[in-house]
């Protein structure tokens, strides 16, 4: 039996292509028993209702659950509903992803942030951000956002280097969460994580993921590339060991239900064999998600040089479809089994009107606003800037919504050749040009399905 909820928890059975208002005990109690990680983690689909008719009018089943917790999909479909209601003039920043420290202990051969760190240090002579200007920065950021509607901003800490280095980690996480009412997500490889980061994290985060070169020894060692003694350098068992050491502090902290402890790697040759081995190692010590992708292809390479064998598409099958009898909440792998690698070159055809995910998930480069760092004209510092954020109250009104930085969401879809966002804005243009049919929005409203 498949259910719906909406915001204010009702519950409705789906009758194809109906919804039906349910009083079902059993299903009543059932989803009262969900925690709000389940909620949003179990949702299947994203649905268009009509409130009179109860008509199915839109279902959208690829929603990535993990991609936007704690925070769901649900939350962008609501966002754009208000903004084609005009209750609000554009969109909020939904999801801040924060690079705040442009150094990193690994060397990982596939590195996806070596030019754009480059980048940054030429034209934004940005190395690290300093504290007092960052938690002015994050202020202003959930002030703008809470007057758009967005009351709660995903508050993302990642990439560029190793975010552990930085030394005011658990201050800024700990202003984020109770300064600015944010929620913590933190990305990392764990190699430098201190005490107190830890203990800021278990209190604080709504999502930890350690990120993994490979998952056995041999692969983490050789696609970690760390430049260091070997009893100094961390490694697949300290990896294990840090995670071990998060899932009992969010227990002493009493946070089971709504943090969400996760770990990713990417495809390697070397990882043949120890996927299995590693989700179960992983499920048993309470950890809730695990992550596999692919990664670019290397440059000057063809993706049919690094085709998956059939031992490592059955393994990875297998892991999709038991991954609860490996003790996990969720997992993510590729849809298309074939290579290791690809590349994220797009058609013109599948290109996205406009660039949402400048409104809604733009980058902090340390003070500096960005649209985003994957984006190959990214060099092209004219059409990738908003500017730099002093904290000011108001400066975000004129910088992204100015006419510059009208100018700029304008260009990027007609210069991009590559997006690592295109899935967020190919679902936001569907819900726009959807909500864009009917007549009264208030006739209408959006569900998720379980």
């Amino acid at each position: 039996m498949r259910i719906a909820i909406g915001n204010n928890n009702k519950i409705y059975e789906l009758s194809s292509p109906k919804v039906v208002s349910s009083d079902n005990e059993l299903l009543v109690n059932a989803i009262k028993k969900l925690t709000e990680k389940e909620k949003r983690m179990k949702a299947k689909s994203l649905i268009l209702v009509h409130k009179k008719t109860k008509k199915v009018l839109l279902e959208l089943s690829l929603i990535h659950n993990q991609h936007f917790y704690p925070l769901s999909i649900l939350d962008y479909a609501n966002a754009m509903m208000k903004l084609m209601k005009k209750e609000i003039s554009n969109l909020p920043i939904m999801s801040l992803d924060s690079h705040d420290y442009n150094f990193c202990d690994f060397n990982c051969k596939d590195c996806l942030a070596v030019d754009t760190r480059d980048w940054a240090q030429k034209e934004l002579d940005f190395n690290t951000f300093d504290i007092d200007d960052y938690e002015k920065v994050l202020k202003e950021i959930a002030r703008y956002s809470k007057e758009r509607g967005c009351d709660s901003v995903r508050f993302e800490m990642s990439g560029e280097g190793n975010p552990d280095m930085y030394k005011h980690r658990a201050r800024i996480i700990k202003y984020a969460a109770e300064e600015c009412n944010m929620k913590p997500v933190y990305i990392s490889s764990g190699s430098m994580l201190d005490e107190e980061t830890v203990k800021a994290l278990a209190k604080y985060a709504y999502y930890v993921r350690i990120s993994f070169p490979g998952v056995n020894s041999k692969a983490y060692d050789i696609y970690s590339a760390q430049k260091m003694a070997e009893d100094k350098k961390f490694n697949y068992d300290k990896a294990i060991k840090l995670i071990e050491t998060l899932i009992k502090k969010r227990k002493e902290y009493g946070r089971e239900d709504e943090l969400m402890v996760g770990a990713r790697t990417c495809m390697r040759p070397e990882n043949e064999g120890s996927y299995i081995e590693t989700a179960t190692r992983l499920g048993a010590m309470g950890v809730d998600s695990f992550q596999i992708v692919k990664i670019l292809i290397p440059m000057g390479g063809q993706i049919d040089h690094y085709k998956l064998t059939e031992k490592t598409i059955n393994e990875i099958q297998n892991l999709k479809i038991n991954y609860k009898e490996y003790g996990l909440l969720h997992v993510q792998v590729p849809h298309d089994l074939d290579y290791m690698y690809y590349d994220r070159e797009i058609e013109d055809t599948r290109k996205p009107s406009q660039c949402y995910s400048a409104f809604i998930s733009p980058i902090l480069y340390g003070p500096h606003l960005v649209v985003c760092t994957h984006w190959e004209k990214i060099k092209d510092i004219a059409d990738s800037h908003y500017g730099k954020m002093t904290g000011e109250i108001g400066e975000l009104e004129e910088m992204i919504c100015g006419e510059n930085g009208q100018r700029i969401r304008k260009c990027v879809p007609e210069k991009c050749s590559s997006c690592c966002s295109i899935f967020d804005n190919q679902i936001l243009e569907v819900l726009r040009s959807q909500l864009a049919l009917e007549s009264n929005l208030d006739n209408v409203e959006f569900l998720l399905t379980y």
